[in-house]
């Protein structure tokens, strides 16, 4: 939604709650083209004042048709997401951007998000990154996302200290988080890797596998509904 006065664009973007959602929409986002990038958190009161002054200078309100246009035109596109979580004060926004000309280009400090020391992250959780397929996959490179090293770790922490625990209580808590996590194929592997971790410290401590227990199965990403709100809607619900 855009509105218009003498002041410039007011806009109502959207606002996403739930980090897979918006791992899927930023993945989709690269996938067009929209591999430049910054991000940074702003508190609710002036996320609305940061919405103006993108869609004035980098128009990040433009619809589709204004996007296609601006394209064959060598003009940049921007888009912008937020994303608010409980344990957060701010609200966390991404500004995502295509090549072509554009001040954005010139008064930002941009990423690109196809170089190691520059992708795309939530919070220190997730990092989206292209990697090569297997051959017996059909080959070639995908984009997908995987936990950060720091996020592993923490996960290798967690199984480690509830393996030591006498009874399966803990363990089998992380390993009902662990299977939750979004179930995109680099997570999937590491995933993997914490099972085969968690197995091997169970026995080692008790002596059995008689007691752990894993959750059914392991899921795969899906298409995700949309579960954003606008940004209005958002801070009429926080005052």
């Amino acid at each position: 939604m855009t509105r218009r006065n003498q002041l410039g664009p007011q806009i109502d973007p959207p606002v996403h709650f739930h980090k897979a959602v918006l791992m899927q929409r930023l993945l989709d986002a690269v996938l067009r083209g929209y591999h430049w990038h910054t991000f940074g958190a702003v508190s609710g009161d002036k996320a609305q004042h940061l919405a103006n002054k993108f869609a004035e200078r980098y128009a990040v309100h433009r619809n589709e048709a204004q996007r296609a246009y601006a394209k064959r035109k060598g003009l940049a596109n921007a888009r912008l997401f937020f994303l608010a979580q409980h344990q957060w004060r701010d609200l966390h926004w991404w500004l995502c951007v295509t090549d072509g000309r554009g001040r954005v280009h010139m008064d930002e400090h941009l990423g690109d998000a196809r170089e190691r020391r520059s992708r795309i992250r939530i919070d220190d959780d997730y990092e989206l990154l292209r990697r090569t397929r297997d051959r017996s996959r059909g080959g070639g490179t995908v984009w997908t996302w995987r936990m950060t090293r720091a996020c592993y770790r923490q996960w290798r922490e967690w199984i480690i200290e509830a393996c030591r625990r006498p009874g399966p209580v803990e363990i089998r808590r992380a390993m009902g988080s662990l299977y939750r996590t979004p179930g995109y194929s680099g997570i999937r592997e590491q995933v993997g890797a914490l099972i085969v971790l968690a197995r091997s410290e169970w026995r080692r401590r008790h002596g059995s596998l008689d007691d752990f227990v894993l959750p059914p199965r392991l899921r795969y990403v899906q298409r995700l509904p949309n579960t954003s709100v606008p940004l209005s809607e958002w801070k009429a619900g926080n005052r």
